[in-house]
């Protein structure tokens, strides 16, 4: 990768970048988020990747085609029980080995206006020009949006939703997630949805989705109680999968600082 002007091309370089780019400083975050540069290494970097979550599958992958800065959203140090520090041993162990720095982002990468989770989600689902505010508030920030004005049935909604977990992904070797498996309806609204939110990975405080005034909501999962409630509520979820719907913040961060190399 060519070095930039005011960088030196190292992993902590890139990863300055990256905050920069997407705030982090200006968020709070859950513990085990640990937003930044988690595993790192000292040479210059040749070659970004991306996935989703820091599992043993997606650092080995990234050592087999070669990526030696690897942009996650989950990353390595959630958790903290004697499993969850065995497993995580073995991860930045792996890492180290193959020489793949990581860098992960939670929060400020699901909120980003360009570049998150949310919009991205709400632009592959066609909902781009509807009028939309701010919306699902998570440790004091908002990383949703909510999109009104319109009148979208619920059926073209899933089926969009399905379409974009089985569609294939391009790249040059260095993206490490497929979209697949079926999309979960909790149909207790109506069949044209009016008020959607859209709030990617776990979101199901319905609370918020009733202040705002919501007939239905999209995110990736939602605990079965929260199912229940939605019924008695009257409201829609469509549950896309946690990890399916967060493929787009890396994937479009990736693809930030590649353009600016």
């Amino acid at each position: 990768m060519k070095q930039r002007q005011g960088t030196d091309g190292k992993p902590a370089s890139l990863a300055r970048e990256c905050d920069a780019i997407l705030k982090t400083k200006k968020f709070r975050d859950y513990p085990g988020a640990k937003n930044g540069l988690q595993v790192t290494h000292g040479r210059q970097v040749k070659k970004i990747g991306w996935a989703v979550d820091a599992d043993m599958e997606s650092i080995r992958k990234a050592g087999k085609e070669k990526v030696d800065f690897l942009m996650v959203h989950h990353g390595l140090l959630w958790g903290s029980s004697a499993l969850d520090r065995k497993i995580r041993a073995k991860r930045i162990g792996l890492a180290k080995r193959l020489g793949v720095a990581i860098y992960s982002s939670h929060l400020p990468l699901d909120a980003h206006p360009e570049l998150g989770n949310s919009i991205g989600l709400l632009r592959a689902l066609g909902l781009g020009d509807a009028r939309r505010k701010q919306f699902g508030i998570a440790m004091g920030r908002a990383i949703g949006w909510k999109v009104e004005g319109g009148r979208w049935k619920l059926r073209d909604l899933v089926k969009r939703i399905a379409l974009l977990r089985c569609k294939p992904r391009q790249g040059r070797g260095s993206s490490f997630e497929g979209l697949q498996g079926q999309v979960k309806v909790i149909g207790g609204g109506p069949k044209v949805c009016r008020r959607i939110g859209i709030v990617t990975g776990g979101f199901g405080d319905l609370d918020q989705v009733v202040r705002a005034g919501l007939d239905t909501l999209i995110t990736g999962e939602a605990d079965y109680p929260t199912e229940v409630k939605a019924r008695e509520l009257g409201l829609n979820l469509i549950l896309g999968g946690h990890r399916e719907t967060e493929v787009s913040g890396v994937r479009n961060l990736a693809a930030r600082i590649r353009a600016q190399k």
